[in-house]
């Protein structure tokens, strides 16, 4: 059962009334007082008997709290119970265990190793070992490969995004062999094709713009007011693309193409979009719509399959795909 961050505050004001050994047995309306108090909200007391309730029956904190009819308020049967100290299942830890499994498995080369100290830790403190054998038996295989430009970034660019941080970075320029500074609002972290990206405001071109995190050196947290794009904005910007690097000037808009009967059934299988749409011909070739920005990326998958796919419209993409044909 989830367990909503108002209701969890008034959790632990319960819990620690009822651990409190001074003020034995407090009452609902005493613990309706304290709520107001420390969270500035009065909640009834029908809500502070439903939350003793969903605390004694829930599967997450199985909380001893009986009534004691002598004293007129609630106690904890085991005085050593809170819910700071909720003890692991066997079902928790080998839940525990597969991630950590999965995470080790998967690679992710970012956050494993602190993931991985972190949930150890957690292991041993209830004396939980892994068999030597689970934890580095690969099940799972990825594209990644070690030594990719700009992952030692990642922590710096993660905690921008979370905490509306803005940024200097010196990016450099493959074609020109440069450096140039820049300072962006970071927005989002963008994985596409095993690389990572990093989506961001740029005070330079006012605008939201996309940086590769190879090309991303010595990042600089800045302590100025962060500029905020509308929601709708960067979704669309996200969203309404295949690939990371839309082309200049272009809206979003309907794209029609249509492929060979062996590269349909792995374009159903595999969208390239969620506004993928299709509709199959009796030779067993495929129409195909998406509504997206047209960007590098998709040019470049659709030049991939040379004949077997054809794109009908927009005019100016068909000529872009047919040029290396």
């Amino acid at each position: 059962m989830s367990v909503s961050k108002s209701a969890f505050s008034r959790y632990r004001i319960i819990d620690r009334m009822l651990r409190n050994s001074a003020k034995k047995y407090p009452t609902l309306l005493q613990i309706q007082e304290t709520c107001f108090r420390f969270l500035d909200v009065e909640p009834s007391l029908n809500t502070l008997e439903k939350d003793i309730r969903n605390m004694k029956h829930s599967d997450t904190f199985e909380a001893p709290i009986k009534f004691c009819r002598r004293n007129l308020g609630y106690y904890y049967t085991d005085e050593n119970y809170s819910i700071n100290a909720i003890p692991l299942s066997s079902y928790d830890i080998s839940s525990i265990k597969e991630a950590l499994e999965l995470v080790n498995n998967l690679g992710v080369h970012r956050v494993n190793k602190r993931f991985s100290e972190a949930i150890q830790k957690i292991l041993v403190s209830f004396k939980e070992e892994f068999p030597e054998g689970n934890i580095n038996r690969k099940i799972i295989q990825t594209d990644y490969v070690e030594g990719a430009k700009g992952t030692e970034n990642f922590s710096i660019l993660f905690n921008a995004c979370k905490n509306l941080t803005p940024l200097s970075i010196a990016l450099f320029s493959y074609s020109q062999r440069t450096f140039k500074s820049e300072i962006v609002h970071p927005i989002r972290l963008k994985e596409f094709e095993n690389k990572w990206y990093l989506i961001a405001y740029s005070e330079k071109s006012s605008k939201i713009s996309t940086y590769g995190f190879d090309r991303i050196y010595e990042p600089i947290t800045l302590k100025r007011i962060y500029i905020k794009c509308p929601e709708e904005i960067v979704d669309s910007y996200c969203n309404d693309i295949y690939g990371v690097y839309p082309m200049k000037n272009e809206p979003k808009q309907l794209i029609r193409f249509i492929t060979s009967i062996q590269l349909t059934n792995y374009f159903e299988a595999y969208p390239i979009h969620k506004s993928q749409q299709s509709e199959k011909n009796e030779s067993g070739s495929s129409f195909f719509t998406i509504n997206v920005v047209p960007s590098r990326e998709l040019i470049r998958l659709f030049r991939s399959y040379g004949k077997n796919l054809v794109v009908i419209h927009p005019e100016g993409l068909k000529k872009k795909t047919e040029s290396l044909l």
